[in-house]
């Protein structure tokens, strides 16, 4: 019992760990973001259309406002996905199943039948395409 304890406690740990750490990192490529945009604008605009320098606030401002208005990029179709999906992501996986029953016969088959049954239809594919070249 103490070892699942001290798992869960190391196991916390590890994640608080983590999250602070993206958390810390997220803010400084933002921020650093912000300040490439800063940079982008002053040296671009300020030439060619004669538009007034940003601050760095500004800049950061305009990061956000982009990410407002075109979206997230962390969103994913799988983490939410509709019932029609789920009933679709079930009937393959009952299909797959299917498939490996038919596995355990199919050396069996093939033993048996396979090969008689390959010639037959092969012959049978020879002859049907050599009359519709006629």
């Amino acid at each position: 019992m103490q070892w699942q304890c001290n798992f869960c406690v190391t196991k916390t740990r590890q994640i608080l760990v983590q999250l602070s750490l993206g958390l810390i990192l997220s803010v400084l490529f933002g921020l650093g973001f912000g300040f490439f945009v800063m940079l982008l604008w002053n040296s671009l605009l300020t030439d060619i259309w004669d538009w007034k320098v940003i601050t760095y606030w500004q800049g950061a401002g305009l990061v956000i406002l982009t990410r407002l208005l075109f979206g997230s990029q962390g969103y994913h179709k799988e983490k939410n996905q509709s019932p029609s999906t789920c009933r679709t992501h079930f009937s393959q996986q009952r299909a797959e199943s299917d498939v490996r029953d038919g596995d355990k016969y199919y050396e069996r088959w093939w033993e048996e039948e396979g090969e008689d049954s390959l010639e037959k239809y092969t012959k049978k594919m020879r002859e049907e395409e050599s009359s519709s070249f006629k």
